[in-house]
């Protein structure tokens, strides 16, 4: 019984690894001319990459030509160890042939101790390990793109012709190689073989090599169409951003791409996923949002914002994310967001064509589906903001932003557009006002103050944001100031967005930016205007569930002086019950302006008195009214307050102190 060894495939595979490391080794001398003069003119970022490209392929190649040497040198001692083995058991065969023919010829008495037997035991099988792997290397420089470089593209082209046809050259020997090691693995099986990954090595390296000819070449026409010998390097990340690696994109990067680039980017989906956790990573800066926005080109004419290619490509592909994005564009989220409110729709409705309402319990009874019970909350969600959208003038209303995501839905809608228009209020609700419940009727109230402030000031626009863009207290939670501390934090981010693309575009004015709260509303923006400066003009509140006695007095408030105002109807039975642990504002201590939200006769026109807490209840004869029905007093002097002209209003009348019990809480 002989040994898989053939010596023919043994030598083929000698021979192959020998001449690619031969190869291997003279590559150096073929590329450093090339390569010293492309760096007689390659300067900047990515010039530098370049020459570390260089390096890690100088590298690389001596590490292959030695594990290639390496090999060369196992296999000649598989050979001669094969040699060995296959003659221990050519002189193992003859003896037992002999020993049997003694064995026959016993009865001769013919001595063995003249014949002694070889070694019994066979020689070890040697083991052949052959590892390397090339290095990925880096052709993507990304930054802030301040720098320049400079190149000469013709030294650069000639660079990819020496390159390439060195690469065409190992190519060959790699195919040697490979042949040679599955003809040798096939005919010589008695060789153990250990941690062998030189051939796929040999084709990451070839790989990287064609990867960086094709690189360099990029760079070269890149200088071509500059039309000149040097650059910004946002110019290059842009055409090379396909290059970058994990991580390494930023939002300047991506910005910097035309239209084309952008759409052939985003073709691949590992980009796409790549930019959404860009545009979705914590504590980013509105006003750079906005820069960055802007930057990728907008159309801004008198009165209307129009995306251009680039954005309308990010609002087609990421609608969810730039839909609610602080520093994008209202114009730009409505568009996002309507793309959205469709999809969502439909997903949603199929959801719940394939979710039971039921699940089985224990005891044989059953329970609600919290997957049901969810779809049903975002479905009625849905259809509020539908009807918010249509409450607040449908083809004028903006949809700045709705989230469905955590199972407390929340909303923006504007009755006008927040990025044109000359005066911008932001209402903000109370408790129990939800996308799914309420929200439509506070749309409605946005319409109705934006239309009084239209008959105030004919001659300007004017757009007010239906704001519930947080998680409402219930009743019974209405005296905790819990969720007005997690309302702020909301409204101060998306006030600041506000401001970001306002100042951006230009088109801010001190009295731009109005503020106006409702019930617990008022606890949520008395917060946020304590905690920032956001630019506002003017506060007003309305039937105040109070405000924490932290924030003493409207000084505190990051308002203009005389510019806070409140109001509390007689008729309101309510509000005075969220204010167990708050001041009441209309306090002369905290010191705002106090209007009043009774029946009046203003000018010659009747207004009718609040007869209740909440803002929309008119709808009949036998109703009451709210303080933002059509033809109150409340929504006449909320428009004056939110206008500026805050010193014509109908004074109210102030409580005479503080509740019993109020001091020290």
């Amino acid at each position: 019984m002989g040994i898989a060894f053939d010596d023919g495939a043994a030598d083929a595979l000698i021979s192959a690894a020998d001449s690619a490391d031969e190869v291997l080794r003279s590559e150096g001398a073929f590329l450093s001319g090339a390569i010293d003069r492309v760096m007689e003119d390659f300067k900047g970022g990515y010039a530098r990459l370049f020459l570390q490209a260089c390096a890690v392929r100088a590298d690389d190649r001596v590490r292959l030509a030695s594990v290639l040497a390496a090999l060369a040198e196992d296999v000649q001692e598989a050979k001669l160890r094969a040699a060995r083995e296959k003659s221990r058991l050519k002189n193992l065969a003859d003896w037992q042939q002999r020993a049997d023919i003694r064995e026959q010829n016993f009865q001769l008495f013919v001595s063995p101790l003249g014949d002694p037997m070889p070694a019994e035991w066979p020689l070890p099988a040697p083991a052949i390990s052959a590892v390397f792997s090339a290095r990925e290397r880096t052709r993507f420089a990304g930054g802030s793109g301040a720098g320049t470089s400079a190149a000469d593209p013709g030294k650069l082209r000639d660079f990819v012709s020496q390159s390439r046809t060195s690469t065409n050259i190992l190519s060959s020997e790699l195919g040697r190689v490979r042949h040679a090691w599955g003809s040798f693995t096939a005919a010589c099986s008695w060789v153990n073989s250990g941690s062998v990954t030189f051939v796929s090595g040999f084709e990451q390296l070839l790989s990287e090599n064609t990867a960086d000819a094709g690189w360099v070449e990029r760079v070269a026409a890149a200088f071509e169409a500059a039309g000149s010998g040097s650059m910004a390097d946002t110019i290059l990340n842009s055409v090379l951003i396909q290059y970058a690696p994990p991580r390494q994109v930023s939002l300047t990067d991506v910005g910097a791409l035309s239209a084309a680039q952008l759409k052939a980017w985003l073709a691949t989906p590992a980009n796409r996923d790549r930019l959404q956790g860009l545009l979705e990573q914590p504590g980013l800066d509105p006003v750079m949002i906005a820069k960055w926005w802007a930057g990728l080109g907008q159309a801004v004419a008198s009165g209307t914002i129009e995306p251009g290619e680039a954005q309308i490509l990010l609002i087609q592909t990421l609608p969810g994310v730039i839909g609610n994005l602080n520093g994008v564009t209202a114009t730009a989220r409505d568009k996002a967001n309507r793309i959205r409110l469709a999809t969502e729709d439909e997903r949603i409705k199929d959801e719940l064509t394939k979710t039971p309402q039921f699940l089985p319990a224990s005891q044989g009874l059953s329970v609600t589906n919290p997957v049901w019970t969810r779809l049903q909350t975002q479905q009625k969600a849905l259809s509020g903001i539908t009807q918010a959208i249509r409450n607040a003038g449908e083809t004028s209303a903006f949809l700045i932003g709705f989230d469905l995501s955590d199972g407390s839905p929340k909303a923006q809608v504007s009755a006008g557009n927040p990025d044109t228009a000359d005066n911008v209020t932001y209402a903000v609700s109370g408790m129990n006002i939800t996308p799914q419940s309420g929200f439509n009727d506070w749309a409605f109230n946005a319409a109705n103050l934006q239309a009084q402030q239209k008959l105030l000031s004919r001659d300007k626009s004017f757009a007010v944001v239906a704001w519930i863009n947080y998680e409402p207290p219930t009743v019974p939670s209405v005296n905790s100031g819990d969720a007005a501390r997690a309302g702020a934090d909301r409204f101060v981010t998306d006030l600041q967005g506000f401001n970001a693309v306002r100042q951006h575009l230009g088109n801010r004015t001190p009295e731009t930016l109005n503020v106006l709260g409702h019930s617990y509303g008022t606890t949520v923006t008395s917060n946020a205007l304590a905690a920032a400066e956001l630019n506002v003009a003017t506060f007003t509140m309305l039937g105040s569930a109070g405000i924490e006695k932290e924030i003493q007095n409207t000084g505190a408030l990051h308002v203009p002086a005389g510019q806070v105002f409140a109001t509390e109807a007689a008729g309101d039975g309510l509000a005075d019950l969220g204010r167990f642990q708050r001041q009441d504002p209309r306090l002369e201590s905290f010191g705002a302006n106090v209007f009043s939200s009774e029946g009046a006769t203003i000018d010659g026109t009747r207004y009718q008195g609040t007869t209740e807490h909440n803002t929309l209840v008119h709808r009949t004869a036998r109703d009451g009214y709210g303080y933002l029905d059509k033809g109150t007093t409340a929504l006449y002097e909320a428009a004056l307050t939110t206008t500026g002209h805050g010193d014509h209003i109908l004074s109210g009348a102030r409580p005479v102190s503080p509740p019993a019990g109020f001091a020290g809480r």
